[in-house]
């Protein structure tokens, strides 16, 4: 048996795949530190003018003044806070509160008391309507630093629904839902998001779906790996999102052999085979005996891409087995026709149409699997996958998606993410790899 060659090392499937660097990196966004809103610290104005109550100037004046001083010492401050919270009586006398607590929050360097003299300037009312998206977000970034998550998803949505768009408050939102465990929820909010960008015709980033992609990769969830692939590719069809997205999807999905061959196939077509183990895997799956020609010609691919060696057991002998095979498939395929169409059912049909497919005979591998469908008696989902395929690859992009959608089961996966290659296709193929940029010319 060819598996018998295989170095003892190896394992179907290896780690579940090395991913791409670019899926490792970090966040969305970043949360950090704020600069204090510039906003007057002095004592609060005359009465007459402002609505102050005269208890709260009597605790506040003294703090402030304390406060403001040079060379304050700030810190020993902070034990007059609740006497000074607790003399608000009117909406000013809060504003001018928490303006005192966040100037000595900032002073000392205390996200607590930043936050809570935020908070008591929004309640008040008093921030500038042109300001309150932008104090929501410092209430939302602070609150997500201390991980109070459902606070920070709060007032971030509050920054949001003002039109605050600095420093992406929607990342911040998805990552509060990551950094609590909740990671369907974050991709969920993460796909809406998005999905509003496309809709208003605004750019979304590649590493937001990087990002929400490595989520669902390390929290084996299939599902949101399909999706988030899919759009990560429709977004920016480069063959790095290709090799991306594919290694998630095949890594959290446990396909079957005739499957995987499907899998792999879409791997060759836009070139993510990257590593020996991924041609192991695929070869064991075409098996040379069965698909020699496409055996070969996997080989072929491999050893001029420097991936395959050609001098390794494993790989000669699936070569050797191939060659032996090679041209009788193709000689035996085309006799076989007249058995398929004579044929109480599509069993038949469906061989030769592997067959056809198996050396890129596309056209006459449609009309097989066709006619097995016809005829019934085979694995639909099966059927259905490779016809579609075979569309495809004749660059009937329409007629092969409408043929994946009617997919079911294990392999809509496998469906969704060939009908997302034949969109690329139709639309010019998948980017080219950007160029290196130009070596710095040394000054003279």
């Amino acid at each position: 048996m060819l598996r018998k060659s295989l170095p003892a090392s190896r394992k179907r499937f290896g780690s579940k795949f090395a991913l791409a660097a670019a899926l490792a990196s970090g966040t969305l966004v970043a949360a950090s530190g704020i600069a204090t809103p510039a906003y007057a610290k002095e004592k609060p104005a005359k009465a007459a003018k402002q609505n102050y109550s005269k208890g709260f100037v009597a605790a506040y004046s003294p703090v402030a003044d304390a406060v403001n001083a040079e060379g304050a010492d700030v810190g020993a401050q902070k034990a007059n806070i609740p006497a000074v919270v607790a003399a608000v009586e009117t909406e000013d006398d809060r504003f001018a509160a928490g303006q005192l607590i966040l100037s000595m929050g900032s002073k000392t360097q205390d996200p607590a008391l930043q936050r809570q003299g935020l908070e008591m300037m929004l309640k008040s009312g008093k921030v500038p309507a042109e300001q309150v998206g932008q104090f929501q977000f410092y209430v939302g970034n602070l609150a997500y630093q201390a991980k109070d998550y459902a606070a920070a998803r709060t007032a971030l949505q509050a920054a949001i629904d003002q039109g605050y768009t600095e420093n992406d408050p929607e990342g911040l939102i998805v990552e509060s839902y990551f950094a609590e465990g909740n990671a369907n929820e974050g991709i969920a909010y993460l796909e809406k998001v998005v999905n509003a960008r496309k809709a208003a015709g605004q750019t979304v980033p590649d590493n937001w779906l990087l990002r929400g992609l490595k989520v669902a990769y390390e929290n084996k969830l299939p599902d949101a790996s399909v999706d988030l692939s899919r759009m990560l590719i429709e977004n920016d069809p480069t063959q790095q999102n290709w090799l991306n997205g594919l290694q998630v999807v095949r890594a959290t999905h446990d396909f079957d052999d005739q499957a995987s061959l499907d899998f792999l196939r879409l791997m060759r077509a836009t070139d993510t085979l990257t590593t020996q183990r991924d041609y192991i895997d695929y070869i064991e799956a075409a098996d040379p005996r069965m698909m020699s020609n496409e055996v070969l010609s996997l080989l072929d691919k491999g050893m001029k891409a420097g991936t395959v060696s050609s001098t390794e057991t494993y790989f000669t002998e699936a070569k050797s087995i191939a060659e032996s095979r090679a041209a009788d498939d193709r000689k035996e395929a085309p006799k076989l026709v007249s058995d398929a169409q004579k044929s109480a059912n599509g069993v038949t049909a469906r061989g030769v149409a592997d067959t056809f497919l198996s050396f890129d005979d596309y056209a006459n591998a449609e009309k097989m699997y066709q006619l097995a469908l016809q005829k019934g008696g085979v694995d639909n989902e099966r059927v259905l996958t490779r016809l579609g395929i075979s569309q495809i690859e004749e660059g009937k992009y329409a007629e092969g998606k409408a043929t994946l959608a009617k997919v079911t089961g294990a392999r809509a996966p496998i469906a969704e993410m060939w009908s997302v290659y034949a969109d690329v296709q139709a639309n010019g193929g998948t980017k080219p790899a950007a160029a290196p940029a130009p070596a710095a010319t040394p000054a003279t």
